[in-house]
């Protein structure tokens, strides 16, 4: 339900559901992201389930909640700021050099302008405390959700169970993603193994607030036009099964009955489907764009 006296938040498109890859690029340019397992993952269209729960997992540390509340857009249009996220790291990923530092710093232009202080105190973060959407801790939080959670859909939805070695490969592959999101490299764990133990830690320290909670709302409502029936209950089903629990029950998140069947039949859909998918249809155009740009059959 729409709270009182605010607007009509926009509706979105069935087309931008679907965003073009760049144009063909280079002949030769790998681009700023080199073949392998983070760009194989990252091809895959089913990737975009996680997308929900990265959001509700970066605005869960009350720093990117705050900078988000006082600064983005997403309560004029969470759905709109969702899907230029995704065609920005879709370019990054799969464009020639050029494209993708053309889309990060794009991305880095808006983020020059959040910055400020903690309007109110929440536990750990007194009020005043300052934060800057570039700030290289913050910057990696951000970049962990986007990385654990496409991992986390490969493997739970799509069946694709990476050994430690395609976990190595996947995490240390996208560290030039990371880079150009102003990450800086002398803070990137070192390994996989790394990485996982700083998720851990840093998921232990989240704070879901009344302003992560109004992200929350807002993503997990069904905004495309016309409307698809169902489609949010199953994303909150899906977010809900996604997440660390500690942070869906924070959320509301229940894994209720209802909602672990639903993510269940949703699970065993995508992963009888799959094998039977063309890759047209199941991997990102941008995907197939950067192949032909190298002129790697597959």
């Amino acid at each position: 339900m729409r709270r009182p006296g605010r607007p009509p938040l926009p509706r979105l498109p069935l087309s931008a559901l679907f965003p073009p890859p760049p144009g063909p690029g280079t002949p030769g340019d790998a681009g700023a992201c080199a073949p392998g397992a983070f760009r194989d993952v990252t091809a895959e269209r089913a990737t975009v389930l996680g997308g929900p729960a990265a959001i509700l997992l970066q605005v869960a540390h009350p720093l990117v909640a705050e900078g988000v509340a006082a600064h983005s857009d997403y309560t004029a249009g969470p759905s709109h700021r969702l899907l230029a996220t995704l065609q920005a790291a879709l370019t990054v990923t799969f464009g020639d050099t050029a494209q993708a530092r053309a889309a990060a710093r794009a991305v880095g232009a808006q983020h020059a302008r959040v910055r400020g202080t903690t309007r109110e105190a929440v536990p750990g973060t007194p009020a005043g405390t300052p934060y800057r959407a570039n700030d290289p801790d913050l910057a990696l939080w951000v970049h962990s959700t986007l990385v654990w959670t496409a991992r986390r859909v490969a493997e739970r939805y799509l069946g694709r169970a990476l050994s430690a070695d395609e976990r190595e490969r996947h995490w240390r592959g996208s560290w030039p993603f990371a880079r150009l999101f102003a990450v800086p490299e002398a803070v990137l764990p070192p390994t996989a193994g790394d990485f996982e133990r700083y998720w851990d830690s840093a998921v232990a320290g989240l704070v879901v607030t009344d302003a992560a909670r109004g992200v929350a709302r807002d993503v997990l409502t069904q905004r495309t036009r016309p409307p698809l029936p169902g489609v949010a209950a199953m994303a909150r089903s899906v977010t809900a099964d996604l997440l660390p629990p500690s942070v869906a029950d924070a959320y509301d998140l229940a894994r209720t009955p209802g909602r672990r069947a639903a993510a269940g039949v949703t699970r065993a859909l995508l992963r009888a489907a799959r094998p039977a998918l063309p890759d047209r249809v199941a991997r990102w155009p941008h995907a197939a764009v950067a192949e032909r740009r190298l002129a790697v059959p597959r």
